[in-house]
């Protein structure tokens, strides 16, 4: 079999086993990926498991903010990885960012052009699976 083509089978294997694995209140409210649970409007995205345990939290900025063009814009967060989770994936606007390891702390995702901006932070497997827990936020740069 071509090795592209085992990939992208292996690819998509992963992809249908991480779904089903997703804990049903973990809402996405990300145009990039389906809602499989109730969203919480106010923060892009449930962020919790059926015990209601809060996965991630974005402390700042926060939802709605209104930031200075010119300076460079710093998530700070802290995240309880799901029993499938290994790492965190920040997405600026359906771009990705970048990654961390780090459970708690900051990331700068740089300055932001003026506008409004929808930043993420997904939670993903060591195979960099999207595993459905995520949070958003939308702030307004002028």
């Amino acid at each position: 079999m071509n090795p592209n083509i085992s990939r992208i089978l292996w690819v998509l294997a992963a992809a249908a086993l991480s779904s089903t694995m997703v804990p049903s209140e973990a809402a996405v409210g990300h145009p990039s990926q389906p809602a499989v649970g109730n969203m919480d409007k106010a923060t892009g995205g449930s962020g919790t498991t059926e015990s209601g345990k809060k996965y991630i939290k974005i402390l700042s900025p926060v939802n709605g903010a209104q930031l200075s063009a010119g300076t460079s814009v710093v998530l700070s967060y802290d995240v309880t990885l799901a029993p499938n989770g290994n790492h965190i994936h920040v997405y600026v606007d359906n771009h990705m960012a970048g990654l961390s390891h780090e459970l708690k702390g900051n990331f700068s995702v740089g300055k932001l052009a003026p506008g409004t901006h929808t930043i993420c932070i997904k939670e993903a497997t060591a195979a960099h699976v999207l595993i459905g827990v995520n949070r958003c936020i939308v702030v307004t740069v002028k």
